[in-house]
């Protein structure tokens, strides 16, 4: 048996096939395209999530700060009859800082995550809010060390006024516009400044 095909049969198989490669093709390409977006819509959510979050962590860390800082001390009654004032102001500053403390933990973490994803810059706009956070331990710890809580029998503390004073302004919260207040803003607004962007970006 015979088989004749006409050049025109030979030419319509030859355009099916390329037609079929072709579309192939196409398919391949438009899936890659459609991959590659879901990808970057995918990063994008991630990104603002996290700039999202880091934000209200670090919002929640400046309160617990001025939390630490707030001038009002509810001391048990007892405690001061008893002679026991600092030990009671230690266990009232113990608590603030527990909770503090707990904040400022998940915003380390989260800040991590944040260095892996925008390298060392995300990481630099938290150094000044490290210092404030270093300030206000020391400033706390002198602020006992001068009412004696860690001096040793026969042990001279030098708690001169002006020394009293000066360290007040940052163990206490007198105001929004207290310098030591100004001075968290500050802090505050350089991550503002940094993540911002990456939650309106969304």
């Amino acid at each position: 048996m015979n088989i004749c095909l006409g050049i025109s049969d030979i030419d319509w198989q030859a355009t099916n096939s390329i037609f079929s490669i072709l579309g192939t093709i196409a398919a391949i390409i438009i899936s890659a395209i459609g991959l590659s977006t879901w990808r970057r819509q995918l990063q994008g959510t991630n990104e603002y999530e996290l700039a999202k979050k880091i934000m209200l962590l670090t919002y929640e860390v400046e309160q617990a700060i001025q939390n630490v800082r707030n001038p009002m001390l509810f001391l048990k009654k007892e405690a001061v009859e008893s002679g026991n004032s600092v030990q009671e102001e230690q266990r009232i500053y113990d608590e603030r800082l527990n909770f503090f403390y707990i904040k400022w933990a998940e915003l380390q973490t989260v800040k991590l995550e944040t260095k892996v994803l925008w390298g060392k810059l995300a990481g630099e706009s938290f150094e000044d809010l490290n210092k404030i956070v270093g300030e206000l331990r020391a400033a706390l710890w002198l602020h006992f060390w001068m009412k004696g809580a860690f001096a040793g029998p026969g042990a001279v503390v030098d708690n001169n006024p002006e020394r009293v004073r000066e360290n007040d302004k940052v163990v206490y919260f007198i105001s929004d516009d207290d310098d030591f207040t100004l001075k968290i803003k500050k802090a505050i607004r350089n991550i503002e400044v940094f993540f911002e962007q990456k939650v309106r970006h969304k």
